[in-house]
Parts: structure tokens; C-alpha cells; sequence
């Protein structure tokens, strides 16, 4: 009868055991620092504040127990996932390390933006808020009172300022002013009268130029106030030119404001070369230095 003898493990085979095994463990540290080297440097962006306490801890994880195997085969398995590596990392570091990525101490909540829509604003409106709105007048309203001392006009003459409507104006001729509306002096008559226009001092042959768009009303001559028209306008408005050296325009002809119809004369009883202009509104005659400008004399 053959009796087997089971072989035995001999103290040699015991030994070689125990190199590998110290060799592994080397290699696992040696993996563990260089896995940690790179840590520092990829991780200050991720562990800015564990970085600082990698030093005193490397010699407590390399000669610590931990299960380097299940770490590094957590790590591969994340790799091979195609995760991102730094989750993988921080897996890692919180399995052999025992700290995780800090959260901001403070996160301000997001605040939604508002987004502000500019108010339009057309040019009606701005027109309409820059500028007053003016009184609506009627013609023949008063827009301006004037008070003067002395004796008072007769019924169809004012100094207060009517309004005419609106119309485009030109002023007759330019020149001084050498005599005023209202009581005067007469220059010629050589006694105190009122006068119903203004007389207005300017070169001989001067051009003297319709007041506004209208019709010569007529056209004539007399001892006082020499050669002499007058335009009729809309709204009632009539103007007077008189004492003028030749007439441009016939009765009935249409002329526009700023028009030459006349030349500066002084014909008819004048003291000089000079327009006497009157405003009329119906009846009513009005001082016409309230529409047109000149400078006094």
C-alpha cells in the first residue's frame, strides 16, 4: 500500500511570500504619492483649503490600514466611465483622505435681472409737454392792455393790442419811428389831433412792402396824404400806406406779405421823406407798433 505525503509549504517559499507582499504595499504607497503629488496641483482649484493639510497627513495615510485597492479600483471605475475626473478625484481623496470639497461658506442667492424697458416718447408729446399750451383767441380779442395816461382816444381807436389771427406778417418799410400813434402835435395842421397811424422816417424811393397776403383795395391821391393804398387781408384786416413818390400795383391785383407795392415819398402835406401806415380791424384802428418793429425816433 503507497501512502502520498502532501507537500509542505518550507520557510523559503514563506519568505518569497512576504517580500511580494511588501513590495505590493510599496508600490500602493508609491501610487498613493504620486497620486497625491498630482493632487496638489489639480486640486488647488478644487480643495483650496485641504491643500495646506496634505503635508502632515501624507505619513499618517501611507502608514495608515486603508483599503488602497477599493479606492484605486472606485477610481478606475470612473475613468472608464468617462465621469469627470475631478468627482473621481474627490472620491478618491475622500476615501484616503477623509475630507470633501468645502461649498461656499457664502452664496449669495441669484437675483433675476430685471430688464427695463425705456419709455418711448414721440415728438407729439414732448412738443406737448415743453410747451404751454397758449390761450385759444378769436380775432378781434384783446391779447394785450394798455393803459396811457391822458386824454382818451375817440371810440374806434384803441391802444390795446387785438389779436389778428394767424397770418405771415412783413414789416412796410424799413426805417425810425417819427411819430406815434394816438394824440399828437400835427406837424402840418399846426394844432393837437389824433393820429391813426405811425409815420415811419426812411430814404426817398425806398421800398415800401405789403403787410401781409391780400387785395389792393384801391389806389389814389390827395392833397393830405399825397399818393396812397390800401390792401385788404382776411379776418376784416385792412392797411393804409400813404404819402408815397410812386404806386407798383393796380386795384384789385393780389399781393403777398413782403411784396414791394410802393416807393417812400412825401407827397401830400409832409414835413419829409417818410410812410405814414395805419392797421385797421373793421372799424377800429390799432397802433401798429404792436406788429410790426421798428426803433423810435
Amino acid at each position: 500500500m503507497r501512502v502520498r505525503c502532501g507537500r509542505t509549504n518550507r520557510p523559503a517559499d514563506k519568505g518569497k511570500m512576504a517580500e511580494l507582499q511588501t513590495a505590493s504595499r510599496q508600490l500602493l504607497q508609491l501610487a498613493v504619492c504620486v497620486l497625491l503629488f498630482l493632487t496638489v496641483f489639480l486640486g488647488k482649484g478644487v480643495f483650496p483649503k485641504q491643500i495646506a493639510q496634505v503635508g502632515p497627513q501624507l505619513l499618517g495615510v501611507i502608514q495608515a490600514n486603508t483599503d488602497f485597492r477599493a479606492a484605486f479600483t472606485a477610481l478606475g471605475s470612473t475613468m472608464a466611465d468617462r465621469e469627470p475626473l475631478l468627482d473621481g478625484i474627490e472620491e478618491f481623496c475622500v476615501t484616503v483622505f477623509g475630507f470633501q470639497r468645502e461649498q461656499d461658506e457664502e452664496t449669495e442667492p441669484e437675483v433675476p435681472v430685471q430688464v427695463l424697458q425705456p419709455e418711448v416718447m414721440y415728438m407729439e408729446e414732448l412738443e406737448t409737454e415743453a410747451k404751454p399750451q397758449s390761450p385759444e383767441y378769436q380775432v378781434g380779442d384783446v391779447v394785450e392792455t394798455v393803459a396811457v395816461s391822458g386824454q382818451a382816444l375817440p371810440e374806434n381807436y384803441t391802444y390795446d393790442k387785438l389779436y389778428l389771427g394767424d397770418m405771415q406778417t412783413a414789416d412796410p418799410v424799413q426805417g425810425t419811428l417819427t411819430s406815434a400813434f394816438g394824440y399828437r402835435d400835427h406837424p402840418t395842421i399846426g394844432r393837437y389831433a389824433v393820429h391813426g397811424g405811425v409815420d415811419i422816417g426812411a430814404a426817398r424811393g425806398a421800398a415800401v412792402r405789403a403787410f401781409a397776403d391780400g387785395t389792393v383795395e384801391y389806389v389814389g391821391e390827395s392833397d393830405d396824404f399825397g399818393l396812397y393804398l390800401q390792401i385788404r387781408h382776411e379776418n376784416g384786416l385792412a392797411t393804409f400806406y400813404s404819402h408815397c413818390q410812386s404806386i407798383s400795383v393796380k386795384k384789385g391785383e393780389w399781393v403777398y406779405a413782403g411784396q414791394q407795392v410802393a416807393q417812400v415819398g412825401s407827397t401830400g402835406k409832409s414835413t419829409g421823406p417818410h410812410l405814414h401806415f395805419e392797421v385797421r380791424l373793421g372799424e377800429v384802428r390799432l397802433d401798429p407798433m404792436h406788429y410790426i418793429t421798428l426803433q423810435e425816433g
